[in-house]
């Protein structure tokens, strides 16, 4: 769930580009009298998916004679800007593939339908509720969640580890650490006995981040002020400070990427690798000895077992001139039937509940990538968009990782770290 504090800390774009927002569509190409046109965009789906959408398309208009859509893929580093902008214009689409992040900036602006008040009880219900708050907003002062889009597909990292390390290490590798606590045991383990290390998160991406919220951290309270200046948040800097300092982790958490981590899994230096199931293509491609043994779990995990997904989804402009008719378009595009063909394509994992039902992703593993689509699918459940789409969240996560890194070159202790980050951010 998105909670908006009262701050204005969520990214509000222009308060010009969306004034008008929620007046009525003016008439477009789109609006003429031969029936119901739908504009449906999408983010980046063409030309991989093309066949797909077209067939989806063709069996809805089977449904509703008397209704064409036009689809319309939007590359998507322009999405944002485009969209803000055909909303600000009155010439928006009528159903529209977002993120989170991005529906929200048009949500907080009641530009979106509330598809709280759109879709029925049972409707809502095909839908895991973890999923489903994904794509919710409170507004400081409101009990009351608006639901800005139903959720589509979603991502969800698992864990992938070297059985030969664990051996090695002393370590059963059919009982491999499930929670970061666990993986801080196991840490020195793997390092005193085998030379390698057990694992390495790095700075460049949000991957840290989600782990201190998994550890309880609290990025900002409903006031939209920094939620972890607290022990739960002096302990998630901790974690990280004393794995760094022991030498438990790589001095590279400072430094390197993402594709560091991989190499370095790649090479046999890492036990664990914390990532999406698609890398195990690559894994198996670049280091074959690698690949043989390894072996795929679930996503390392807090005490309270949250794991931390991404969540397309599909929202409905308020200036529709066909309301109803939109929210069937994104009803029909999310059902079980059409999610299952399409995660059966795209790789990806399906947000409602029948589809993960499936034997697609309930069978028996023949091989570590069935079993990898198995491990991830079995934890959608717990699955959750861990970090708001907040305003500023990239100076949020600037400061957060700043002085922790601070922390963990000794520079300053843990519990002044946290005070800092969070006077920073308060401003």
């Amino acid at each position: 769930m998105v909670i908006i504090p009262s701050r204005r800390r969520f990214l509000l774009g222009s308060a010009a580009l969306l004034l008008g927002a929620c007046g009525a569509r003016q008439v477009g190409p789109s609006d003429g009298g031969d029936g119901i046109r739908l504009r449906f965009w999408t983010m980046q789906l063409k030309p991989t998916f093309e066949d797909y959408l077209n067939r989806v398309i063709v069996d809805f208009q089977g449904q509703y004679p008397d209704t064409r859509v036009e689809w319309v893929d939007v590359p998507w580093g322009e999405m944002e800007t485009k969209i803000l902008t055909a909303v600000a214009a009155n010439t928006g689409p009528d159903v529209v593939n977002l993120n989170p992040l991005f529906a929200s900036k048009l949500a907080e602006r009641e530009a979106l339908l509330d598809l709280e008040t759109q879709v029925s009880a049972t409707e809502r219900a095909a839908y895991f509720p973890n999923l489903w708050q994904a794509n919710q907003l409170v507004r400081a002062g409101s009990a009351a969640a608006i639901t800005f889009g139903l959720p589509w597909y979603v991502a969800s990292d698992i864990t992938l580890y070297n059985r030969a390390l664990l051996e090695e290490a002393g370590w059963d590798p059919d009982r491999p650490p499930g929670t970061y606590a666990e993986l801080a045991q196991m840490a020195p383990l793997i390092r005193e006995r085998t030379g390698k290390y057990a694992f390495l998160l790095t700075m460049d991406g949000s991957q840290v981040l989600e782990a201190m919220v998994q550890m309880g951290l609290s990025l900002l309270d409903e006031e939209g002020k920094a939620g972890f200046d607290n022990p739960a948040g002096e302990a998630a800097f901790a974690y990280w400070v004393e794995l760094f300092q022991s030498g438990g982790i790589p001095r590279e958490v400072l430094t390197e990427s993402h594709r560091r981590t991989l190499e370095l899994y790649q090479s046999g230096e890492l036990a664990f690798l914390l990532t999406g199931p698609q890398f195990l293509r690559q894994i198996q491609e670049n280091a074959p000895d690698i690949a043989a043994v390894t072996d795929v779990a679930p996503q390392i995990a807090g005490s309270d077992g949250r794991v931390s997904a991404a969540v397309m989804n599909v929202a409905i402009p308020k200036a529709t001139l066909y309301p109803e008719r939109a929210v069937q378009l994104a009803l029909f595009l999310t059902n079980a039937q059409n999610q299952l063909e399409f995660s059966q394509l795209a790789n990806t994992l399906p947000s409602t509940v029948a589809t993960a039902a499936d034997p697609y992703f309930t069978g028996t593993a023949a091989t570590v990538l069935d079993k990898a689509r198995l491990v991830s699918a079995a934890q959608l459940e717990r699955s959750q968009v861990l970090i708001p789409p907040v305003e500023g969240l990239a100076d949020l996560q600037k400061i957060i990782y700043e002085e922790l890194q601070r922390a963990m070159l000794g520079e300053k202790s843990v519990q002044v770290a946290v005070r800092d980050a969070a006077q920073r951010w308060n401003g």
